[in-house]
């Protein structure tokens, strides 16, 4: 199998990785939420696809067929293409442990690949070449219990399920979807799992929020509309996460990517209501591709950088990046030109420990 390492921006990242060192150097105390690069491709290469579990494995989807994962929190890399993946976008993955991953390619011919292997050997477990078919997303519920969903196929978005750990996909019926509506691929995060629901966003003509609590058989879907930016096919929700008992939805306009309209709205499943003091704090954040958290803070990303929230919203980076997950340890960010990075929250030394891996690394 042809693997191969993606070190043509090595020299960017040291560099990258010298300024930060440089700018931190003499500090004491605790340092962050700062975003360290770990990793940048060439300028072709996009990474929309990115999960993370167990602390420190990390799997990133790219496309022209890329994939590639890390088991030590993102200081070494092992990326390849998927055999007979062709151009295949992957903007969908998961790890459900440290050998075992899911690739999930977007458009026309869709695939779904398998390994248990980490990749040694790959296996094509699923095959659409309809031109209707384009995959939005992946959730495993448990070990055994996937589902991937995609946009709407004759009034239903697409959904399929696995009972086996991702090796099997069959198709079920999907959310009713109305004219116009549709769902992004742009991160992954249009589907998600939290407080025993599973849910899925869209845009297009409308935004709505898609709830199901049946997590065995992903049946019993019910709508709701929700105010984001929405009417054209480049606004609509485009991620959410639950952080506890709070639901967080972004997206916004992609074409339009500095306008703070309609981009974000955080509801509340303990009052039912729309969290509007945390809504206040978000005004003044533009499109965004998705958001998660890591117990402290929120993390938002999208074309004009990553923001964090605290007690207020802060710019942390002005680099465009697409994805975010958390490893229960770690927040990850992945983007275009095949960028991968880390938000460190820690000591001065353990920054230090953290760029001294890299540095060597690099050398």
């Amino acid at each position: 199998m042809s693997k191969r390492i993606y070190w043509a921006g090595a020299l960017s990242v040291l560099l990258l990785v010298f300024t930060l060192w440089k700018g931190l150097k003499g500090q004491l105390d605790l340092v962050g939420p700062v975003h360290v690069p770990l990793f940048k491709g060439n300028d072709e290469l996009s990474f929309r696809g990115l999960h993370a579990t167990q602390d420190s494995v990390v799997v990133v989807g790219g496309n022209k067929g890329v994939f590639g994962f890390s088991l030590d929190a993102g200081i070494h890399w092992i990326f390849q293409h998927i055999p007979e993946s062709g151009e295949s976008q992957f903007r969908s993955v998961w790890a459900l442990s440290d050998t075992e991953f899911v690739a999930v390619s977007a458009g026309a011919p869709t695939y779904i690949y398998h390994t248990d292997s980490r990749g040694q050997q790959w296996s094509r477990v699923f095959a659409d070449t309809a031109e209707s078919t384009f995959l939005d997303g992946v959730v495993f519920v448990n070990d055994s219990i996937g589902y991937i969903y995609g946009d709407p196929v004759n009034g239903r978005f697409k959904l399929l399920r696995s009972a086996d750990g991702g090796r099997s996909w069959n198709e079920i019926e999907g959310p009713e979807a109305l004219d116009g509506e549709a769902s992004f691929a742009a991160s992954g995060s249009a589907i998600t799992v939290g407080n025993n629901i599973m849910s899925i966003v869209s845009g297009g003509t409308v935004s709505r929020l898609h709830v199901t609590m049946d997590l065995r058989e992903g049946l019993g879907w019910t709508p709701s509309y929700i105010e984001l930016a929405q009417g054209k096919p480049s606004q609509g929700a485009f991620a959410h996460y639950w952080d506890h008992e709070k639901l967080y939805i972004v997206g916004g306009d992609y074409m339009d990517e500095e306008n703070t309209s309609g981009t974000s709205l955080v509801a509340d499943l303990m009052t039912g209501q729309d969290d509007t003091a945390t809504m206040n704090l978000l005004a003044d954040l533009p499109y965004t591709s998705d958001v998660c958290g890591d117990g402290e803070n929120l993390y938002f990303a999208g074309t004009t950088g990553i923001r964090y929230l605290d007690s207020k919203l802060h710019t942390m980076d002005t680099t465009a990046i697409h994805a975010l997950a958390f490893s229960g340890k770690y927040v990850f960010s992945s983007g275009p030109s095949g960028r991968i990075g880390r938000v460190f929250n820690g000591t001065k030394q353990e920054l230090n420990e953290l760029l001294g891996a890299l540095k060597n690394r690099d050398q």
